[in-house]
């Protein structure tokens, strides 16, 4: 995340607990993917401040680079593929679901790709203005396809709250491009999407309300 250390372990600790809440709440199978977005966030922003920690002097140079590697693998190669995978999974029709794994194909280019350029590395983090600016040499012309990959398959699910979603996503997406520099447009990018995580709590609670509503109607 941008700004500092604090905001990013305040953020990853809301959504980690977001992460416990929405895992003690009743979901069908196909529903527990996007239900781990909050915690894989939870993640990204710890990694975040322990990079802050580092640029401040409080933490040895010896763990920047581990920390670097999970922003990187989290953000540039699980996402593109993981956000298809948890709306292919939540989606009943064909043709929607055709869509879906169009993005993910798109999603698995992307993924193999940038994860091929981290193991060759180099790769590192350094801070510019308020936030991070990651060194990764990921060739030219992805931007397109990763985007497709984390904003189409909600867009066009059924489910209207999946909708709002995808279109949050793409908003956001828009927004961290007008705030942010080219060069930390990333970090950006996972904060303003992490953010929109822990409102996935929201979601599960009102569908496992209303489960509970339908099973007191057919009692």
């Amino acid at each position: 995340m941008c700004f500092s250390a604090t905001a990013s372990f305040a953020t990853s600790g809301v959504l980690a607990a977001s992460a416990v809440a929405i895992a003690r709440l009743p979901k069908p199978k196909r529903s527990v993917p996007l239900a781990l977005f909050p915690a894989f966030f939870a993640v990204l922003q710890f990694a975040e401040g322990m990079l802050w920690l580092n640029h401040r002097g409080f933490i040895a140079d010896q763990y920047k680079l581990p920390m670097v590697y999970v922003f990187l693998l989290i953000a540039y190669v699980l996402w593109p593929v993981y956000v298809p995978f948890a709306a292919y999974l939540l989606e009943p029709g064909r043709k929607r679901r055709f869509i879906i794994l169009t993005c993910q194909a798109a999603g698995l280019v992307v993924s193999i790709t940038n994860l091929v350029v981290i193991i060759r590395g180099p790769v590192d983090a350094w801070v510019v203005g308020h936030s991070f600016h990651y060194l990764i040499y990921m060739p030219g012309g992805l931007a397109a396809p990763y985007v497709i990959a984390v904003t189409m398959p909600f867009l066009v699910c059924r489910d209207r709250r999946l909708v709002i979603v995808g279109v949050a996503l793409a908003a956001l997406y828009g927004l961290a491009a007008l705030v942010a520099s080219s060069d930390t447009f990333p970090s950006v990018w996972c904060f303003f999407a992490a953010i929109l995580s822990g409102f996935l709590y929201f979601v599960f609670r009102h569908e496992a309300k209303r489960e509970r509503f339908l099973e007191g109607e057919a009692g």
